[in-house]
């Protein structure tokens, strides 16, 4: 099931892990000619889709080259790719069929195997992705280290190679201002805090990707406990703030929330950064027992269906036709 409909709790929306691999004696992609990338491609795929049959019968390949730049942004949004490879060229991905899975290629490092899940599934992610590194390097030799580790483009990758994240709604938090004292905290135990799409982006819809710093003199499972134990407690922060505005500014908080419902159940046109926070209020109402919303899609869903280039489905839309397209999804579907 793919990751935005699998839900099972208001508060920690996603997990996902990230294994970082490079071929063996090969320059990085950064150092690689558009002829060499298109030939460690090839060996990629072929590593993939033909030394397995379970394999190539669940993944489907695309060419980066061949979309638009629309659709490029659409996997983004949708959070398979991710924002670097919409850049430069030379770049692929393989995507598993219920897009749990992508296996990004000439990005930074030749290979990106990311496993995204709803809720929280950080063993689990890691152990699909553990399994495909396998039968990847079956065919192939990792740059690999008895010191460091695998070797990435990256210093700050090496070691596990693995980046472990989690995406929190944290949005009582944010009305209470209380978050930036919460991030502070947190970002000083070997925890790094992103915005929706990762790195360099801001915490749309009040979301924020949570994941580990430290890649190196870990191993992946002390990683992923340790970012248990963060995530456990930044959710805590978040369900006590949650009591505080219900305890103290209950009227307040249900008039903005409703207020936030009413808009997207009747208006002709809304912007994405206008829906994602008002979907991050009705999410919260939801999650509070205030709204219950028996639509055809979940806020989150929403959120995730109307990002500029997802709504565009691949044609040119004006600004002004994006906004009264997403305002029609979601008076339809909320």
């Amino acid at each position: 099931m793919i990751w935005y409909n699998d839900l099972n709790d208001g508060i920690v929306i996603s997990t996902r892990v990230r294994l970082a691999r490079n071929i063996d004696k090969t320059p990085f992609p950064a150092a690689l000619s558009d002829k060499k990338k298109a030939e460690v491609t090839k060996q990629l795929y072929s590593s993939v889709l033909e030394s397995n049959s379970v394999l190539s019968k669940d993944f489907e390949g695309v060419e980066l080259d061949k979309l638009s730049a629309q659709e490029k942004t659409a996997l983004a949004e949708e959070h398979l790719i991710s924002p670097q490879m919409l850049e430069g060229k030379g770049h692929s991905v393989l995507i598993n069929k219920d897009k749990t899975m992508s296996i990004m290629f000439m990005e930074e490092d030749h290979i990106r195997l990311q496993v995204i899940m709803g809720g929280l599934h950080l063993d689990e992610a890691y152990d699909a992705a553990d399994k495909v590194d396998d039968v990847i390097e079956e065919s192939l030799t990792y740059a690999f280290d008895e010191r460091f580790g695998y070797l990435t483009a990256c210093p700050t990758n090496a070691g596990t190679g693995m980046r472990a994240s989690v995406m929190m709604h944290l949005p009582a938090l944010v009305m209470t201002g209380n978050i930036s004292r919460v991030l502070q905290s947190i970002s000083g135990v070997g925890v790094a805090v992103r915005g929706l799409y990762g790195e360099g982006t801001n915490a749309d819809g009040c979301m924020y990707q949570i994941s580990n710093q430290i890649t190196m003199g870990l191993t992946e499972r002390e990683i992923i406990e340790k970012l248990k134990t963060v995530v456990s407690k930044v959710s805590d922060m978040e369900k006590q703030a949650r009591e505080t505005l219900k305890q103290k500014h209950q009227d307040a908080l249900e008039d903005k929330l409703f207020r936030s419902y009413g808009i997207l159940k009747y208006a002709r046109s809304i912007s994405s950064q206008e829906a994602k926070t008002m979907l991050s209020d009705v999410m919260l109402a939801q999650d509070m027992g205030m709204i219950s919303c028996d639509g055809k899609m979940t806020p989150l869903e929403l959120m995730i269906k109307t990002a500029p280039s997802v709504i565009m489905k691949g044609k040119e839309l004006s600004p002004a036709e994006r906004d009264k397209k997403r305002a029609k999804l979601i008076r339809e579907n909320i």
